[in-house]
C-alpha cells in the first residue's frame, strides 16, 4: 500500500513539474543578430465563428509574447497573426496595413497599433508560433510588462480588428494567460 501511495506521490510531483516547466518562457537565440529571444511557451489564440460563410469557419487571431535581448537592453513585443479558415474566394484576407489591435480586457481596453515593420530577428523564427497556414498577416506591438501582466490576469479577454469590416470580437479559443503570467513576471514595467 505504501509503495503505492510513493507512486501517486511521485506522478502527481512530476505533473506538477511538468506543468511549472510548461509554461516558462523558451529562450531562443537569433543567430542572425546574436540577440537573445524570450518567447511565452504558450499563445493566446482567439477565434471568430464565421457561419456566414460556411459551418465551420472560423478566423484567427494568435498573439504571441516575445522580448528582445539585444545586449542587455530589452523590449517587449505582442506579435499577432491573423489568419482563416474562410476559403479567400468568400473572405479575402485583412490588409496587410490594417494592423490596428484592440485587445478588451477586464472592462479595459488597449488600443494598438502595428510596428511599421517586424523587428529584426522576430521574422525568421519557426519557434513564435506562426500558424501552419497560407494566407497569414503579421504584425509586431511594442507593449510593457504591465499591459501584459493586466492581460494575463483578466478573467475576460477579447481582441477586435477595428480595421476589419466585421466588428465581431474574437473571443477566446485557446487560453494562454498562465504562460503570459509567467512570462510577463520578469518583463520590465
Amino acid at each position: 500500500m505504501r509503495l503505492i501511495a510513493v507512486y501517486v506521490a511521485t506522478l502527481v510531483m512530476l505533473a506538477a513539474c511538468g506543468e511549472s516547466h510548461a509554461v516558462r518562457p523558451r529562450e531562443l537565440l537569433d543567430e542572425t543578430t546574436g540577440n537573445t529571444l524570450s518567447v511565452v511557451s504558450t499563445p493566446l489564440v482567439f477565434a471568430r465563428q464565421r457561419t456566414d460563410v460556411a459551418a465551420y469557419a472560423r478566423d484567427y487571431a494568435t498573439l504571441v509574447a516575445a522580448e528582445i535581448d539585444q545586449s542587455g537592453t530589452y523590449q517587449d513585443y505582442l506579435l499577432l497573426y491573423r489568419w482563416s479558415t474562410v476559403d479567400r474566394r468568400m473572405s479575402p484576407p485583412p490588409e496587410a496595413g490594417a494592423g490596428a489591435l484592440r485587445i478588451l480586457a477586464e472592462g479595459r481596453v488597449f488600443n494598438l497599433a502595428p510596428l511599421d515593420s517586424m523587428p529584426t530577428g522576430l521574422a525568421h523564427h519557426r519557434e513564435l508560433y506562426v500558424p501552419p497556414h497560407g494566407d497569414i498577416v503579421a504584425h509586431a506591438y511594442a507593449v510593457n510588462g504591465e499591459m501584459l501582466r493586466y492581460i494575463a490576469n483578466s478573467k475576460t479577454l477579447s481582441v477586435q480588428m477595428p480595421q476589419e469590416p466585421l466588428t465581431e470580437p474574437f473571443a477566446l479559443w485557446q487560453d494562454g494567460r498562465a504562460a503570459l503570467l509567467e512570462f510577463a513576471q520578469d518583463a520590465l514595467p
